[in-house]
């Protein structure tokens, strides 16, 4: 007998997933920029505010090699910890803030202190100014702690794997290990799951306009704007990749997981049934913190 296409999830991704997908139907024109980045930062600080309960962290803002970052600290820290995180929000918007109920688990589950840079935005500063405020942080980092590990979701999974890259080309040193939430590998945004257009949280249809405003007329496959055609080989760090199966970036997750098999390097791909783009964000959904979880079990490895 069939079964809900919806059974494979809890109640709770399902309820969410419901909600989101009627918030699409009835979603309003484009705004300014500045108006969606408000509305944005206003939807998520109830969430972020949720977390903050579930995982109670400090955050203080400090200033790395001078670039503006939030410093994520657990109860408990091991001074030795220390994890570099990208936020994500299509290289136009998003926040340390907004990324709390990410970076707040990862602190608690691996007792690890997280620099989150408030890289530069878009289309006020496109391409290069996020990966170049990003890579000043890392040397700075990297320098102090070279066992400092690097993590991101969606574009800031992107710039993680970028400054992978960059830091392997200028033969300076790497984060030992990396883990990528949903991140955007290909900025060509090619791929089934981006034709399938099933995910409510980032519809495909908002693709050109993020590309538009943070490349404008750049080489798409650059090494440091689609990682997937980078470099890759068995001395590249080891790699945590998770995405959902409704996730419009799913393709470009797989794709990136298959070369760097080919290519010897270390890959471990996470692909949860039913779930969509960074999927982790909504700390309501048991899937969000079983996946987390993972994440700082992979992290935890590699201190």
């Amino acid at each position: 007998m069939p079964t809900h296409p919806l059974a494979s999830i809890s109640p709770q991704a399902a309820a969410l997933l419901a909600k989101e997908q009627q918030n699409l139907a009835h979603s309003k024109a484009p705004q300014s920029i500045q108006d969606t980045r408000k509305e944005t930062l206003s939807a998520y600080r109830p969430a972020v505010e949720r977390a903050l309960l579930k995982y109670p962290v400090t955050t203080t803002e400090i200033n790395v090699a001078g670039i503006a970052c939030m410093q994520v600290t657990p109860p408990d820290p091991d001074p030795s910890r220390q994890i570099l995180f990208c936020f994500g929000g299509g290289f136009i918007q998003g926040s340390p803030f907004e990324d709390l109920p990410i970076t707040a688990a990862l602190a608690i589950k691996t007792c690890a202190t997280i620099i989150v840079p408030h890289y530069r935005l878009a289309p006020e500063h496109p391409y290069p100014a996020a990966l170049d405020d990003i890579t000043t942080v890392a040397q700075h980092l990297l320098a102090a702690n070279p066992k400092t590990l690097l993590s991101g979701e969606s574009a800031g999974g992107n710039l993680a794997l970028a400054l992978t890259h960059r830091l392997r080309k200028l033969g300076l040193p790497t984060p030992s290990a990396l883990a990528v939430l949903s991140p955007a590998t290909d900025l060509e945004y090619v791929g089934d799951s981006h034709d399938a257009d099933r995910d409510p949280f980032l519809p495909a249809a908002v693709t050109d306009d993020l590309r538009a405003a943070y490349l404008g007329t750049q080489n798409l496959r650059d090494p440091e704007i689609s990682p997937l055609y980078g470099k890759f080989d068995a001395t590249f760090p080891p790699t945590f990749v998770t995405t959902g199966t409704r996730d419009m970036l799913m393709s470009g997750c797989l794709r990136l997981a298959r070369v760097m098999r080919q290519a010897n390097a270390p890959v471990d791909l996470r692909i949860w049934e039913g779930l969509w783009h960074v999927f982790e964000f909504y700390p309501d959904i048991p899937e969000a913190d079983a996946s987390l979880s993972e994440i700082a079990d992979f992290l935890n490895t590699h201190f």
